[in-house]
């Protein structure tokens, strides 16, 4: 069972998380796979979870790639190191919710498309093109990387 961290003003989840090294790799691949059973889990119902929010501040993050709320057949996957390298110009609003924030729902302004950079858990570089649900999941899980929450976002 993961500890999750909670509270808009926590320490932690307000830290800029440290990039992961390669030779720190294999030791945190732990946790995250820990990480990925959690967000595998149907009855824990969430589809991101980023290392700030279990007391570890590092650049790691576990989300599950929808293309809609409808989506059945998404993967959910680890990313080291994650880096968005572009962003269209276009946005839209959505609510989001967050495990860092219990009960919370508000509308979001995030970018439609994203291209992203990162590791997955076998230490090969991956570059994604995401759009809608996914793009926004990934989005949200990076701010926490970066000491932000979806509260610092609101529309």
């Amino acid at each position: 069972m993961l500890n999750i961290q909670t509270g808009i003003n926590n320490e932690v989840l307000r830290t800029v998380s440290e990039p992961i090294k390669k030779n720190e790799i294999k030791e945190l691949l732990k946790t995250g796979k820990q990480m990925l059973k959690y967000i595998k889990d149907p009855d824990n119902g969430w589809v991101g979870l980023a290392a700030p929010q279990i007391w570890l501040n590092k650049r790691m993050i576990v989300v599950s790639l929808l293309r809609d709320r409808e989506d059945e057949n998404f993967k959910t996957v680890l990313m080291i190191n994650p880096e968005i390298l572009e962003h269209t110009e276009n946005k839209d609003v959505e609510q989001e919710g967050c495990l860092s924030v219990p009960g919370a729902k508000w509308d979001v302004e995030r970018y439609i498309g994203i291209k992203l950079r990162y590791t997955d858990d076998k230490q090969r570089e991956n570059t994604l093109n995401l759009t809608g649900l996914s793009a926004r999941i990934v989005q949200h899980e990076i701010d926490h990387l970066d000491g932000e929450l979806f509260t610092d976002k609101l529309v």
